[in-house]
């Protein structure tokens, strides 16, 4: 098995537009690494280089100790699995999977062996007689997996591939295919700009935006110390609220003021701010709705941090509450057996020890 390693990597099409600049990426045998990010941020024309579907426009990439820059796609030992499955319509489940090895003229009983294998990892031995036109999405999908999984590639590559599943089939399929790395052991790479699916599958994790590394890292890591206001609003769900205000050092804290409250910063995060010399100046501060406590006392008219409940959704476990402050509009996470309604006013309480805090020109925490 083994890993990959990107450098330098960018993508620049004909017309000049610049798909990928400089990835630099360093991923190890056996990990789990995901490329998320919106539509159109390069995640998918990244994994196609890696696979030799798309030329490399500048720069090197290597899997294991060779260069594969120029190494045809068939010659790189790699395995991929697509969105929309790309099984042969015409063809047995069986044959499906057992396609690509005849093309390397592997034995039959070698073959014969590597397919019944795979399709008992996969629990899909009574389908191999089928044809795919016969099967379910979720089932079209485990084959198109073990036609990956008998050429025992060094390398597992997947473009989004449960995009075509209903919800609960998705958290299934997903499941079985974090179950699978652990079984085969090998290096997986993976697109999805289901930020849900990156966060549950990855060792780490890629966040693109617009061609960009914005970072890389940990499922944690990302969640809890985004690098800037990006990666903050893009991994979580739903996402980080963002308040813009000033900061004012008075004693030992740093306090937050914004259009109707204000938050002391305390600790390590107050040093960190006095050591970056932002603690009298305009930021932005993001807070996850888990991380907003709610007083249902009603509060005074002009007392800080009031705000009105504009919406509520129950969602068995958990209830979100979409408030507005003055000009603000928040979520709150509560847990549900809080009653509160439409229309009610509560007071907000955000924890100082979860605060981020981003520069407003340039968007990165100021708190790393």
């Amino acid at each position: 098995m083994a890993g990959l390693k990107l450098v330098n990597v960018n993508k620049i099409y004909p017309n000049g537009f610049h798909a990928v600049h400089d990835v630099n990426l360093d991923i190890e045998d056996n990990e789990f690494v995901v490329f998320v990010g919106p539509s159109g941020c390069g995640k998918s024309t990244a994994l196609r280089m890696i696979a030799g579907l798309e030329e490399i426009s500048s720069g090197e990439l290597y899997i294991g100790e060779t260069m594969v820059n120029d190494v045809s796609p068939k010659d790189r030992d790699i395995a991929m699995v697509f969105q929309n499955y790309a099984l042969y319509p015409h063809m047995t489940n069986y044959e499906n999977m057992a396609f690509g090895l005849k093309l390397r003229n592997i034995p039959k009983a070698e073959i014969d062996k590597r397919v019944q294998n795979a399709a008992d990892i996969l629990g899909i031995q009574e389908l191999l007689d089928n044809k795919p036109k016969e099967l379910s999405g979720g089932q079209r999908q485990r084959i198109a997996l073990g036609r990956a999984i008998v050429r025992d590639p060094q390398v597992f590559l997947m473009d989004e591939p449960l995009s075509n599943l209903d919800a609960k089939l998705r958290v299934q399929t997903r499941a079985e295919i974090s179950k699978l790395h652990q079984r085969l052991k090998t290096t997986f790479i993976y697109v999805t700009h289901d930020q849900t699916e990156a966060m549950t599958m990855g060792t780490r994790i890629v966040v693109l935006k617009a061609g960009h590394v914005m970072q890389v890292d940990t499922p944690t890591n990302l969640y809890e110390y985004p690098k800037n206001k990006f990666v903050g609003s893009f991994i979580g769900s739903p996402q980080m609220n963002f308040i813009e205000g000033t900061l004012e050092e008075k004693d030992d804290a740093v306090t937050f003021h914004y259009s109707s409250g204000s938050i002391d910063i305390t600790g390590e995060k107050a040093d960190k701010l006095k050591e970056n010399g932002f603690e009298t100046k305009e930021v932005i501060l993001g807070i996850r709705p888990e991380h907003i406590n709610v007083k249902t006392d009603e509060p005074t008219e002009g007392s800080p941090n009031r705000a009105v409940i504009e919406v509520t959704e129950l969602l068995g476990s958990e209830t979100y509450l979409f408030v507005k402050v003055k000009e603000e509009s928040l979520v709150a996470r509560i847990d549900p057996s809080i009653k509160v309604k439409v229309g009610d006013f509560i007071t907000l309480d955000p924890r100082p020890d979860k605060v981020h805090l981003f520069h407003p020109e340039s968007e990165k925490s100021l708190l790393l």
